[in-house]
Order: structure tokens, then sequence, then C-alpha cells
């Protein structure tokens, strides 16, 4: 059985990454609170050219350092995949793709299973509508 899957692509701008980003997602996988499912990362230079950087390559010891702690993979994402994300990317820009797997959520979809539930739908709220959702609250 597994958790909820969830996915999410962040761009930056002028190709520059910042490794806090993989301490904060460190932390959440020690807590089992995630666990990665797969992860990418291109990068678009100034003339639209993209190329798909493999983090046990990198030169970024960070890098190098997570993806062996945590066994990174991209097996399961493809070149549509790839495509996707540079369609979305500026010129001088790169991006993660990061699909994670919803550990915490694990002991409820047990219990609802055990209580015979059934998923009628799902989906998610982004941040920008939830501020939306405290304003109506504050009322």
């Amino acid at each position: 059985m597994r958790g909820p899957i969830d996915y999410i692509i962040v761009g930056f701008e002028g190709n520059k990454f910042d490794g806090s980003i993989l301490q904060s997602l460190s932390d959440a996988l020690d807590k089992g609170i995630i666990a990665i499912v797969a992860m990418s990362f291109i990068t678009k230079d100034q003339d639209g050219n993209v190329a798909t950087i493999d983090m046990n390559e990198s030169s970024d010891e960070v890098m190098v350092s997570f993806s062996e702690k945590y066994q990174v993979t991209s097996n399961s994402i493809d070149q549509d995949d790839i495509d996707e994300m540079a369609d979305l990317l500026e010129n001088n820009t790169s991006a993660g793709l990061l699909v994670i797997e919803q550990l915490w959520a694990l002991p409820l979809k047990k219990a609802l299973i055990n209580a015979n539930g059934v998923l009628l739908a799902e989906g998610r709220i982004h941040p920008d509508a939830a501020a939306e959702l405290n304003e109506e609250g504050e009322q």
C-alpha cells in the first residue's frame, strides 16, 4: 500500500540552485513524512537549450551527497516529463521535479479502508486559494 503521490515543479532564475532546499527535504525524509519516488533537475540556457542534470554526476557536493543518501532516481521520469518541464521555463532558468509519496497519510488510509470508507473525491487547494479560505474564516 502506498500513500498519496504528489509532484511539484519548482523553477529557479539564473540557473542558480541553493542547497538549503535539499536540507529541508532531508528533514521531511528523515522524519518519515515523505518518501521520494523520483526527482529530476533541468536547465535551460540563454539560447533555449535544455539539459538534464544527473544528481549523482553533479559538481555540486550537496546534490551528490543527497542523492547517495536517499537513493534518488529519475527512472520514472521520461522525456515527455522533461519536455513539459522545459515548456514551463524561460531561458536562463532551471527547474526541479519532485515526485513524493505522502507517508504521513498511510495510517489514515489504512483506517479509512478498515472502516470501509470509499474515496468520493480528492484534490488540492493551492496556497494562494487557501489564503482566501483564511479570510472567509475570519468573518
